[in-house]
């Protein structure tokens, strides 16, 4: 017997019921064994015709990494999906002089910060070679901290990037301590002796998925201890952590990387592939983190 038009209709409102009560705890935790409420001010489902600048900024604290200049046209949002992208541009002279030139890529910042949570993004890399990144950072001047959640490239890129899930954190300095004190207390290792180069640990994480072919939802779990990093709701790895403790805001971007995803002497004609999307970003707070 055919199902009556009401019957659907209760069916299909049971199942919207279940999915939204199913959405609201993070997919690394659906049973909210850690308690979890939701941190609106980083909940964004990308619903509306424009950035909403009530959240976001593309005024960051840089240019861009050279030759790939921001620019905030690159950032899009349209059909329930944030989309960056990475385009060949004709720049001006000013430009040029400090070393960007025929790229711009994208950026956007957080307009809060803030100090723990529980934070998930649903995604799909761009498939160039320009960066696609999710990450934290945090810069007054005497403290410059950051936690990269994943740094990625997709398809068009050689083996192994497109299946690795880039996670680092790194210090570049915290007042009133030297780059030796940083690495005893903050468990990180300072590769060049330069004053220059932060204190970093992380690793890159081998996915059984090309990162530009899907979208899969990962994940920040951070606290006083530990940092775990974790790809469609299974942990993939953790750090523990000891100094970072200050509000710190979130980061999405595109950059241009000679000598690690984008090449030193690119193609002129270059394909710069498809967007980096994020279908969404959600946050949520333990009672002890509010």
């Amino acid at each position: 017997m055919a199902a009556s038009p009401l019957f659907l209709i209760v069916l299909f409102c049971a199942s919207r019921v279940t999915w939204s009560a199913q959405a609201k705890f993070p997919v690394g935790d659906e049973e909210n064994t850690g308690n979890w409420t939701a941190y609106e001010p980083m909940w964004d489902e990308f619903t509306e015709s424009s950035l909403n600048t009530t959240k976001w900024t593309t005024s960051v604290f840089w240019l861009g990494r050279q030759p790939g200049l921001f620019d905030p046209s690159n950032i899009v949002v349209e059909d329930g999906m944030l989309q960056m992208y990475a385009k060949h541009a004709q720049l001006n002279k000013s430009d040029e002089q400090k070393g960007f030139h025929n790229y711009t890529t994208a950026a956007m910042r957080s307009t809060v910060q803030t100090k723990y949570g529980y934070f998930e993004v649903k995604s799909k890399s761009g498939s160039g070679l320009v960066s696609s990144s999710w990450w934290f950072h945090f810069n007054n001047g005497t403290e410059w901290t950051e936690i990269d959640v994943f740094e990625s490239t997709g398809a068009m890129a050689k083996a192994p990037f497109p299946h690795t899930f880039f996670s680092h954190i790194h210090i570049f300095y915290i007042h009133g301590m030297n780059s030796s004190d940083i690495a005893k207390k903050c468990n990180c290792t300072v590769h060049q002796q330069d004053n220059q180069s932060p204190c970093s640990t992380g690793q890159g994480y081998t996915l059984p998925f090309n990162m530009s072919d899907g979208f899969h939802v990962y994940g920040l779990l951070w606290n006083e201890t530990h940092m775990i990093f974790s790809v469609d709701g299974k942990v993939a790895y953790s750090l523990e952590e000891h100094c970072f403790h200050q509000p710190i805001g979130m980061d999405f971007d595109r950059e241009t990387m000679p000598g690690w995803f984008f090449p030193e002497n690119p193609e002129p004609n270059m394909d710069m592939g498809s967007p980096f999307e994020v279908e969404y970003v959600r946050a949520w707070k333990a009672p002890y983190m509010i």
